[in-house]
């Protein structure tokens, strides 16, 4: 469902997918992918992922690519510094947006130029928050939008 979401949204891309678990990541990239490495690895991580993901996806950037991470992982990966340095790769974090960039987007959805139909939205009222948060593992692959209602 998720593979076919990003198919949709991403049309024209190449997209293959390696199911977790079903071989070594670094020789896949390789197989599909000429030999090389690729330039970007974005890392959608959620809590409780393992840290070994994050540091098997860095295995598979050629020489200079960038790893950004925009999940919730919440392991802390041992890097491997000499071999980024050597390497030449770059390691990105990503802060979602700023209150006013929020902001910014809501404008946006509430004048119909931003388009929100990929996700998922899940409405709580304040009062059921934990149990909104206990169902964050279970989101549709980053595509959810959890809303708490006053």
């Amino acid at each position: 469902m998720v593979l076919s979401t990003i198919r949709s949204t991403f049309s024209g891309w190449s997209c293959a997918n390696l199911p977790a678990g079903e071989g070594e990541l670094r020789s896949w990239v390789h197989e599909h992918n000429h030999g090389e490495g690729v330039d970007i690895v974005i890392d959608a991580l959620g809590p409780g992922a393992p840290a070994e993901s994050f540091l098997d996806a860095i295995t598979t950037l050629r020489r200079g690519g960038v790893a950004v991470d925009i999940g919730g992982m919440m392991e802390r990966p041992p890097l491997d510094m000499f071999s980024l340095m050597c390497r030449q790769i770059s390691v990105l974090g990503s802060l979602w947006f700023s209150t006013a960039e929020a902001q910014d987007m809501a404008d946006l959805a509430g004048a119909g130029v931003l388009d929100l139909s990929v996700f998922e939205h899940h409405s709580f009222p304040l009062e059921k928050i934990n149990e909104a948060l206990a169902d964050l593992p279970a989101r549709h692959g980053g595509f959810s939008n959890f809303i708490s209602v006053p």
